[in-house]
């Protein structure tokens, strides 16, 4: 069983650290190269293994997908624990909370705009701040916002207008497509959401208690946390109340007042559109 608190030694911070607690966690996985924990923001735990309370963490790991980061703090070897409580949403199950997901370094979590924090075999930290946005630059949303809909696009807003619309249905629609690799969803699936954003046929925000509840956040700083967490999810994994919810606009209802083949430009049809391949595959 791995160290976590005690006696003889101070648990130690760090301001990356600081930005953990409150965050719930979305998703595991666990792969040759190590293990993943993966936040709501787009953080991910990266190290050879994970334990939650002695029990290794594996794939999707219901004891720990919903569950609220409470503490992250750092031992003097290195070790890193995070002290969990169930989320909204999850059964409370008092015989085991507030849990603890530790792990021994080396370690690693990267963070939104390339922020980093690693701790190597000894326990030495090295951390890289926020840089620029990665994923919304001034040129990249100026792209989005000019562009014209896809066809796949089309059949998103449909899909959005029989009820909201979450990253699964994207990856459905993106596999009957023929996407193939976990990569292409990866690349694709943000892009798809991002320019639909950008022209303002949807809007991004969550869904508690039947309701749907747009968020606060700029256009910016919406398609810079779809990239993100996506991202660090990977592949065709995202689907529901991973990621955000997204809710067909009035724009986005008038652009489906135009239906059919006559509707869309020349190239815009179908898979071949220049909203999913060409300079995005």
């Amino acid at each position: 069983m791995l160290p976590f608190l005690s006696d003889r030694s101070r648990p130690q911070g760090h301001p990356l650290l600081e930005v953990l607690p409150g965050q719930p966690i979305v998703h595991t996985r666990v792969a040759a190269r190590g293990t993943w924990t993966v936040t709501a923001r787009g953080w991910v735990l990266h190290s050879r293994i994970q334990l939650l309370d002695g029990d290794a963490v594996g794939l999707r790991d219901a004891r720990l997908i919903g569950a609220v980061i409470t503490t992250a703090e750092m031992l003097p070897d290195g070790t890193l624990g995070l002290v969990l409580q169930d989320g909204p949403g999850r059964p409370p199950d008092l015989s085991t909370t507030p849990r603890r997901l530790a792990t021994v370094a080396p370690w690693r979590i990267d963070g939104p705009r390339r922020a980093m924090l690693q701790a190597d075999e000894k326990g030495n930290l090295s951390a890289t701040p926020p840089g620029p946005p990665v994923f919304a630059t001034p040129e990249t949303l100026a792209e989005f916002s000019a562009s014209e809909p896809s066809g796949i696009e089309q059949r998103l807003l449909r899909r959005a207008r029989d009820g909201w619309l979450h990253p699964g249905h994207v990856v459905e629609l993106l596999a009957s497509a023929g996407a193939l690799e976990d990569e292409e969803f990866e690349r694709r699936g943000p892009i798809l959401l991002s320019r639909m954003l950008a022209r303002g046929e949807l809007r991004a925000g969550f869904v508690t208690d039947g309701s749907f509840h747009a968020w606060q956040l700029n256009l910016a700083e919406t398609i810079e946390h779809i990239g993100t967490v996506w991202t660090a999810i990977g592949g065709r994994a995202p689907g529901p109340d991973t990621i955000a919810w997204f809710e067909i606009t009035e724009v986005g209802e008038e652009r489906l007042g135009l239906t059919g083949p006559q509707a869309l430009p020349p190239g815009m049809s179908g898979y071949d559109s220049p909203g999913v391949v060409g300079g995005f595959r």
